[in-house]
């Protein structure tokens, strides 16, 4: 029978009977778990019998005449020729079961961070991040932060430098100290935006105080991607560029470290967005590249504020507030009045002790002096009439 196939259909044809045959026999091995005629030992044979089948019927199908023989007669015509368009839309036969079906590959998954960029209104920082260079991060040999210049440099020539310029525009109830033609802070409240707590700020020597000065990226971060290859000039303009300095407190200032928006982000929910946006400012301004990781922490934040827009920055002009009077001490207590000191009383001389074994009628003196005899008579030292010393007598 195949071979006949083989005679009436050509190669086609006898690769496709063969196949449906092999298939039919395929099946059965897998259900049954052998076919000892057909050398299918077990179900797994039947499943490799399966796949030549499949084969044999494609490669059948596609070398055989287009149009089959079948039971049905033909609609008109002479046989064998072509039936009309219409005969054919109600006469063709439906897909055998066996027949090779093409598969449409499916879309493949939309990638969400590049969705929401695609999406993102033109202005906003959300769209910003698309232009950003994606790339991994660069060694950090070199780095050290007397590579981005001298700190606070006057970089915008306004006669004041930049960490004074950052806490006028930060602070609130701002004094400045006198002689410095408007620049130097002496003390104002700040309104920490990386923590929304308050933190006083009073000029000191010392390098503790409770304000400090972030860069919004950091110098080690832009190091890394990009910054190594510039000439000093520009990264002293970037580390100077107050649109990267933040007034924030000491401690938070320190937890940051040089972390990116993958790694670290304000514990104050409220300014991740206004956060965010201005890292893309800068990295933007300056082109510099995010990390992949970076890029999809951007968008993941920008995407519950899509409408954000870019931001910019001002430094508010020189003055403009009143000037810082130290404060003055507190007046000393007048002391209390003290009660006069009473009067010491004179001492009352006291006659001497009497003398011991006295003569009576020797000379003595003073006058008025007391003895005793040897034998314990009381004598006095007096004068009489006509004596020319004071002598003992019986007192």
């Amino acid at each position: 029978m195949t071979a006949l196939a083989g005679l009436t259909s050509g190669i086609g044809g006898l690769l496709l009977l063969a196949g449906l045959f092999a298939f039919v026999v395929a099946v059965v091995t897998m259900i049954r778990g052998r076919v000892g005629w057909a050398h299918l030992p077990t179900r797994a044979a039947g499943a490799l019998a399966l796949v030549g089948a499949l084969v044999a019927v494609a490669v059948g199908t596609a070398v055989s005449p287009a149009t089959v023989p079948t039971s049905a007669p033909p609609s008109a015509g002479t046989i064998g020729a072509p039936p009309s368009s219409a005969s054919a839309a109600t006469t063709a036969p439906a897909p055998s079961p066996t027949s090779p079906v093409t598969v449409q590959p499916a879309p493949p998954d939309t990638d969400p961070v590049e969705s929401a960029i695609a999406g993102a209104q033109p202005g906003t920082a959300l769209a910003l991040v698309g232009t950003l260079t994606v790339k991994g991060r660069g060694p950090m040999t070199g780095y050290s932060r007397d590579e981005f210049g001298p700190a606070w440099t006057d970089t915008d020539r306004n006669g004041c430098d930049q960490r004074n310029d950052t806490l006028r525009r930060d602070l609130k109830d701002v004094t400045l100290k006198s002689g410095t033609n408007g620049c130097t802070v002496m003390t104002g409240r700040l309104t920490d935006p990386y923590t929304a707590k308050t933190v006083r700020f009073a000029r000191t020597t010392s390098s503790a105080s409770p304000v400090q000065i972030d860069h919004v990226v950091a110098l080690a971060d832009a190091w890394v991607k990009g910054a190594a290859g510039w000439p000093q000039a520009k990264r002293t303009t970037f580390a100077n560029d107050t649109l990267n300095l933040l007034a924030v407190s000491s401690g938070v200032n320190a937890a940051k470290g040089s972390g990116d928006a993958a790694t670290w982000l304000p514990p104050a929910k409220a300014y991740r967005c206004a956060y965010v946006a201005r890292q893309v400012a800068v990295k933007a301004k300056y082109r510099l590249a995010v990390t992949p990781a970076e890029r999809s922490a951007m968008v993941a934040v920008l995407t519950g504020c899509a409408t954000t827009r870019v931001p910019t920055v001002a430094v508010p002009k020189l003055g403009g507030f009143p000037l810082y009077a130290a404060p003055r001490p507190a007046p000393s207590p007048k002391p209390l009045p003290q009660p006069a000191p009473k009067p010491t009383p004179s001492p009352v001389p006291q006659p001497p002790a009497p003398t011991q074994g006295v003569h009576p009628g020797a000379f003595c003196s003073p006058q008025g002096a007391l003895g005793y005899t040897s034998a314990g008579t009381l004598m006095r030292c007096t004068f009489k009439s006509g004596d020319i010393r004071a002598r003992w007598r019986a007192a």
